[in-house]
């Protein structure tokens, strides 16, 4: 895979937010959204299968959710919660950072870790929010499922009766 050396657009400096407000723009979703709809649109955008599954093992950790790109698939572990909310924030911060291609980029506060499993891996976790990679894909997965919300709510005044 070939690594970019940094997570600029075309030689111009964008601030996380702007980098997450261009690639949201780009995937020109549709009216109505759900997570598995943005699920299949990633897929499709990198050729790929994504797998998602709660992992006990990050319950009580710092890291609440984990992307593992693979050569065939990927993989999004993220922490057990009772809110359907936090889990799809969970899972499209996981998303964001496909979309971005955070995987392609070389630099410094990447946290990327290399794994041994079946061979070397990257994983990415859900941790920390001081660095432009970690930031934008907070600020995308924001954009996302803001996008979700606003896409199954009833007609205006529809929820106002029915609740």
């Amino acid at each position: 895979m070939k690594k970019r050396t940094d997570d600029s657009d075309s030689g111009n400096r964008l601030s996380p937010r702007e980098r997450a407000a261009a690639a949201f723009s780009a995937l020109a979703l549709p009216t109505r959204v759900s997570i598995l709809s943005i699920v299949s649109l990633v897929e499709a955008s990198r050729n790929t299968h994504i797998s998602i599954t709660t992992s006990p093992l990050l319950n009580g950790t710092e890291i609440c959710g984990l992307w593992l790109p693979r050569e065939n698939d990927d993989l999004i572990f993220h922490a057990e919660t009772d809110s359907e909310h936090h889990r799809q924030q969970i899972v499209c911060h996981e998303l964001s950072h496909m979309i971005l291609r955070h995987d392609e980029v070389a630099g410094p506060t990447l946290h990327g870790v290399l794994l041994e499993a079946d061979g070397p891996v990257s994983a990415f976790g859900r941790s920390d929010f001081r660095d432009e990679f970690e930031l934008a894909a907070e600020a995308l997965a924001d954009l996302l499922t803001s996008a979700i919300r606003t896409s199954t709510k009833e007609p205006e005044g529809f929820e106002g009766v029915f609740g």
